[in-house]
């Protein structure tokens, strides 16, 4: 999910050899607390996520645990050092032999989305990597993600596009890790169906692309009586705050590279919008000096390697805005939500394992 073998195999060779920028990148993910050999899971029987995180009953817990499993798993991968591959599967295993209740109160669906984001990746690493990991357990985690995330999942949201693209991210890595084609597809058709209602083009004409659901006050292009101005590569939240414009444009980039490494380029399907986003955003963050729209906020976010790798090295697109920004921005970390050691995995790694030509169906 989101990287493959061979990716994961550049990886460790470029850690090894100090190559940059996965030395210094990896060097922080060993740094992080989420990385400690003596990591000690939170799991719940139920998680609920009020508004605001008012009630937070389990809520950073499981983030943080879903989190720490993807950095366990990674150092597993680029170590060799089995403690890590164990504790990355003792976290997993606490929280499928745990969770019963799901996720409820309102923020719930989207904490499911977040969290269904980033197991699949552990996951499969440890799954594909080691021998440590027992058939049984491994269903149970399986049949966790079916019955405890999906039906939180599957209907999307009427909201704002960070939350339904983190569902379509989540539903795409459940279905690539279960071999679930009919949960892929819904991933897949829920990301077809956001990603033009987040990020506007001109060609859209004078109003952005109304969501899906049909109600566009429900994701609202102003916030606190602003309203951005409307080029291209603005993203749907870009007047509420950066980081939250970057959670969805994070899980719209982490789905097409799931998606891509399976032969599907969603990628294509939406590159004018992926590109005129990065690019929009770069020229108000340094070394770039064009003033940002007034009581309008832009400032560096863990993510962006993942695309920009896709489209600078793979493909050879010019993105001098962004060139500009990435290395200031390396090398990012863990924000425990989805958003996670990107420079470390997607760093100049270019098309590494990808599988040739890909599909472009509907």
């Amino acid at each position: 999910v989101c990287s493959s073998d061979l990716q994961l195999d550049l990886i460790r060779l470029r850690v090894s050899a100090g190559t940059q920028p996965q030395k210094a990148a990896f060097d922080a993910l060993l740094a992080s607390s989420l990385a400690d050999l003596n990591y000690t899971p939170s799991p719940r029987a139920t998680i609920e996520c009020g508004p605001n995180s008012r009630p937070d009953l389990g809520c950073k817990d499981e983030r943080r645990d879903a989190t720490a499993a993807y950095t366990q798993a990674l150092a597993w991968h680029i170590t060799g050092n089995e403690r890590y591959a164990r504790n990355a599967i003792r976290i997993m295993n606490a929280w499928a032999r745990t969770l019963t209740g799901g996720h409820v109160n309102e923020n719930g669906p989207v904490q499911a989305a977040w969290t269904a984001s980033v197991w699949p990746r552990a996951a499969e690493i440890i799954r594909y990597t080691s021998e440590l990991w027992a058939k049984e357990d491994i269903a149970r985690f399986q049949a966790m993600l079916v019955t405890q995330y999906v039906p939180s999942l599957i209907h999307g949201c009427d909201e704002n596009g960070n939350k339904e693209l983190a569902m379509a991210e989540a539903l795409i890595n459940i279905g690539v890790f279960n071999n679930d084609r009919i949960t892929f597809a819904q991933g897949v058709r829920m990301w077809r169906g956001r990603v033009p209602a987040v990020i506007y083009l001109g060609s859209d004409g004078p109003s952005p692309i109304a969501p899906p659901n049909g109600l566009p006050a429900s994701a609202p292009w102003s916030n606190k009586g602003v309203q951005p101005p409307l080029v291209d590569g603005v993203l749907q939240e870009t007047a509420r705050d950066p980081h939250h414009a970057n959670m969805a444009f994070a899980s719209l980039v982490n789905a097409a590279e799931t998606a891509r490494q399976q032969g599907l380029d969603l990628y294509g399907e939406q590159a004018a919008r992926i590109v005129a986003a990065m690019e929009y955003q770069a020229r108000f963050l340094r070394p770039n000096t064009t003033p940002a729209p007034p009581k309008i906020m832009f400032s560096p976010q863990p993510t962006w390697e993942i695309a920009y790798n896709h489209f600078r090295n793979r493909l050879g697109t010019e993105l001098p805005g962004m060139a500009a920004v990435i290395p200031a921005n390396r090398p990012t970390g863990a924000d425990l939500n989805h958003m996670v050691w990107e420079t470390l995995t997607h760093g100049e790694v270019g098309a590494v394992g990808l599988p040739a030509p890909p599909a472009r169906s509907r």
